[in-house]
């Protein structure tokens, strides 16, 4: 079945990362770009392997939007000061790490997928509401753990349990647009 496929997939990587980010070997930004090029090889891979077709275009249609993604990070970054990256030790693009290039992928491929599964018994509306939620509470974890990882941080900014307030909106109607 395809949603066990993905789970497992998911659940490998999320081991992969941890023991990656755990390691202190070489610099924290070489291994969390090099865990992330691993990532998309490996979903390619999958999705080739098992002939998924939804899994591959998910990732053809996510995988560019995450590469523009580096734009408004750039704009936060360096134009408005409202956020910033650590030197990690790994190449850059701008004020924004390469890394950062692909990791919006990482984040909303889950939530796509989900929208489509829910979307595919419920209808695209429950499917969407399904993606925001998803998507929500995927990514204030991720800006949760960010700083102590440390990624980036949000800088004199409105904070809302932990995060930039500026991001939620944005992220919720991004989450919804990724599915639809």
């Amino acid at each position: 079945m395809r949603i066990r496929a993905w789970l497992l997939g998911y659940l490998g990587f999320a081991l992969l990362a941890a023991v990656g980010l755990a390691v202190p070997i070489g610099d924290l930004g070489v291994r969390i770009l090099v865990l992330v090029l691993t990532f998309h090889v490996g979903v390619v891979a999958m999705a080739r392997r098992t002939r998924d077709r939804v899994l591959m275009t998910a990732w053809a249609v996510l995988a560019p939007m995450s590469l523009l993604m580096v734009l408004p990070d750039w704009f936060l970054s360096a134009q408005v000061g409202s956020l910033v990256f650590p030197d990690t030790g790994g190449p850059f693009i701008g004020t924004v790490p390469l890394f950062m290039a692909g990791m919006w992928t990482i984040a909303l491929l889950p939530v796509v997928l989900t929208g489509l599964v829910v979307g595919g018994r419920h209808g695209v509306t429950i499917g969407a509401a399904t993606a925001a939620g998803v998507g929500f509470a995927l990514f204030w974890a991720a800006e949760v753990a960010a700083p102590l990882i440390p990624l980036w941080e949000p800088v004199g900014v409105a904070m809302v349990g932990g995060i930039a307030s500026y991001v939620i909106v944005p992220e919720l109607v991004l989450s919804a647009a990724a599915y639809v």
